[in-house]
């Protein structure tokens, strides 16, 4: 793994610890809190910013990783904020970034 990758993979997992601690709350505690679904949503931004730039032999090795999910979320958020849906941001908090640390598997632990 190459040094920018290492930097790039402390990035995604520094924001994967700071979504864990935002899903600790109820969904409609969540759907409540704005502060929370921006803080989601701009960690998910640096989450996609982050794959967006992994070198392409990291991705491969990690080929169960949704990658380009991950970087069209990025974009969504970013350029079509005004359609974002907090239930799906939700999801991809409670359900999809669990899935990506699994994936990830030893390069995380």
């Amino acid at each position: 793994m190459t040094r920018d990758d290492q930097q790039r993979l402390l990035d995604i997992l520094e924001c994967v610890n700071d979504l864990a601690q935002i899903s600790k709350l109820t969904l409609n505690d969540f759907l409540s809190n704005k502060i929370a679904q921006r803080a989601a949503e701009r960690l998910l931004e640096i989450i996609g910013e982050a794959a967006n730039s992994l070198g392409e032999e990291f991705k491969a090795r990690h080929g169960g990783v949704e990658w380009r999910q991950l970087i069209a979320l990025r974009h969504l958020l970013a350029h079509h904020y005004h359609r974002v849906d907090p239930q799906q941001i939700w999801i991809v908090i409670t359900a999809q970034i669990p899935e990506l640390v699994y994936s990830l598997g030893s390069d995380v632990r």
